[in-house]
């Protein structure tokens, strides 16, 4: 059984993990919580911007009154660069910053972000377990069906490693086909937060224990039953079994 605690890991800072972080081309919607945004940053294993979230990243820096020569430097800036100014690129020219143009159109900047981010861990001997990329909702569907693409893709790029998109008020990743064991924090079960299991590229036979509403063997597809708007029923754990790859996603409103 594949056993997940993503909600205590950000919360204590991840001081445990060996993580990565990426800040993807959306909105930095952490203005509230922008220790916890810096606690994350500081403590990763490997940093990294891609593409126009290179000059994200420094806008929010800015915004929120970090110096920028004393934050630490991302490891690693890739993408097409089609939306990082030439000025922003200027600025990282003679860092310690690897800047990686990657211009195949046949993939999105973040798979590619993916690959450059396993060569490098690769020759520089880093071993990470988890990647939490910055991910807020963008206002643009395609976009964020392309982020849960790449949850799918990941682990064709980088074997062992648990990929998270991180938004302000919601977490989202990807069960494999199998058993599952999810910590929810009692934050999140006394205040009824919303999760949902989302069949997206097959149907899929799913079970779960500690759902308000579970589901015993039901075949979720679109067109037919998905569990959207879901939450717990006061259970420490809740369990999902699959048939095939599903994705999960859960609100941490008032977790962070």
């Amino acid at each position: 059984m594949e056993i997940w605690s993503p909600c205590e890991d950000i919360t204590e800072t991840c001081k445990s993990k060996n993580y990565g972080i990426l800040i993807l081309n959306v909105p930095i919607a952490f203005d509230c919580n922008h220790n916890f945004v810096m606690s994350l940053w500081d403590q990763a294993k490997v940093r990294m911007t891609v593409d126009g979230g290179t000059q994200r990243w420094m806008d929010w820096l800015k915004v929120n009154k970090y110096d920028l020569n004393k934050v630490q430097m991302p490891e690693l800036i890739s993408g097409d660069m089609d939306s990082t100014p030439a000025m922003t690129l200027e600025y990282f020219k003679n860092t310690t910053t690897q800047v990686i143009y990657t211009p195949d159109q046949n993939e999105t900047d973040f798979v590619k972000a993916l690959r450059e981010l396993d060569k490098y861990c690769k020759v520089n001997n880093i071993q990470i377990d988890t990647i939490y990329a910055l991910a807020d909702t963008s206002g643009r569907l395609d976009q964020i069906l392309a982020n849960i693409n790449t949850l799918y893709k990941c682990k064709q790029i980088i074997s062992n490693t648990k990929l998270y998109l991180l938004a302000k008020s919601s977490l989202t990743w990807l069960l494999d086909a199998g058993k599952h064991s999810l910590s929810i924090p009692q934050t999140l079960r006394d205040s009824q937060q919303w999760c949902s299991l989302l069949p997206i590229g097959e149907p899929c036979q799913v079970s779960t224990t500690g759902l308000k509403w579970n589901l015993d063997k039901k075949t979720l597809k679109f067109g037919s039953l998905v569990s959207t708007s879901n939450t717990y029923d006061g259970s420490e754990v809740v369990t999902v079994e699959t048939d095939h790859p599903v994705v999960w996603s859960m609100s941490i409103k008032t977790l962070l």
